[in-house]
């Protein structure tokens, strides 16, 4: 189970918590979690210094490489993408640090990327808003070589949040910044697009969404949670929370889970949208200050994982959230 906190990279064993290895690293001013790629771990932790990459049974460095001064990084797939000012961006091998290719994208200015795990063929996504302000273009570009694979213009003002099955899912937001009143699937291979649009907006979700199969999640700033099933084309269901800033929701299918900026992990019934059971609050000395973000549970061998303000790191079982 890979950590991170200001200053240091850890892993723990997921069995009973356990401290597996420690990896102090620089500070940086965006945090981000570390990712395995490459079967090494990538800490990621800022846009300055030499990339490293980590052995994940000691912690020990596998490589570290000086790079150009960058803006953006992303790992995708088996690797780095790095996104300079004047908008090259270089790819490198996340195995080794050998940089695979530098060049500049074909039509994009200055690209950042999103990827997602869990993609059979990965690939960087980057949007750019259409001339007009009504629309919006999709690119997709092949992480190995920097080459194009598809483009797309696509009505309203678009967020990758999520792909599966060959299909990228996007929220469309409205007049108010981060507000999404529809979601959108696009399917590459056949050009196919389907908008559902919502009977009331979600408030600031589109930083707060995720993907299970054809379903979306969307976890509103006011504590909405809302499932969106593509394949049926409606809302399926709208749960009010009470949780302000949520997590990003994830669901293993049957239960979609959610972390609260108190330390309680909620879970929810992924078909009928109840809430089934929650965690006791976890605030620490600090608990007076708002995180800007909270890490996104994590899912593995039936356990749910969860960060807190204190500074734990806890599972529980996934199979009965009210025995929480």
């Amino acid at each position: 189970l890979l950590c991170a906190r200001p200053g240091l990279v850890f892993a723990l064993d997921p069995a009973d918590g356990g401290t597996l290895w420690r990896h102090p690293v620089e500070e940086a001013v965006r945090s981000a979690p570390p990712v395995v790629s490459g079967g090494l771990v990538q800490p990621e932790v800022g846009l300055l210094g030499p990339l490293e990459a980590l052995d994940p049974a000691t912690g020990e460095p596998e490589w570290q490489e000086e790079m150009p001064a960058y803006d953006g990084l992303r790992t995708v797939g088996d690797m780095l993408l790095l996104t300079r000012a004047d908008g090259t961006v270089t790819g490198v091998d996340s195995a080794s640090g050998r940089t695979e290719w530098a060049h500049r994208i074909p039509g994009l200015s200055v690209p950042y990327f999103t990827s997602f795990a869990g993609e059979r063929h990965p690939a960087a996504y980057t949007t750019s808003p259409g001339a007009d302000g009504k629309r919006t273009r999709v690119t997709a570009v092949d992480p190995a070589s920097g080459d194009v694979r598809w483009d797309a213009e696509l009505a309203g003002a678009l967020t990758p949040v999520g792909a599966s099955g060959g299909s990228v899912f996007l929220v469309a937001e409205g007049a108010a910044y981060g507000d999404v009143v529809a979601v959108v699937r696009y399917t590459p291979a056949t050009g196919a697009t389907r908008r559902v649009t919502l009977p009331i907006p979600v408030a600031q979700a589109s930083a707060s969404a995720g993907v299970r199969g054809d379903t979306v999640y969307l976890m509103g700033a006011g504590g909405s949670l809302v499932a969106v099933d593509m394949a049926a084309g409606k809302q399926a269901w709208r749960l009010e929370t009470g949780v302000s800033r949520g997590s990003k929701p994830v669901s293993d299918g049957r239960h979609v889970y959610v972390t609260a900026p108190d330390g309680r992990l909620l879970g929810v019934d992924a078909r009928r949208g109840k809430l089934l059971g929650q965690t006791r609050p976890r605030l620490g000395a600090e608990s007076d200050t708002v995180p800007a973000s909270l890490p996104t549970p994590v899912l593995a061998g039936g356990h749910v994982y969860a960060g807190a303000p204190d500074g734990t790191v806890f599972g529980v079982s996934g199979r009965d959230p009210g025995a929480w």
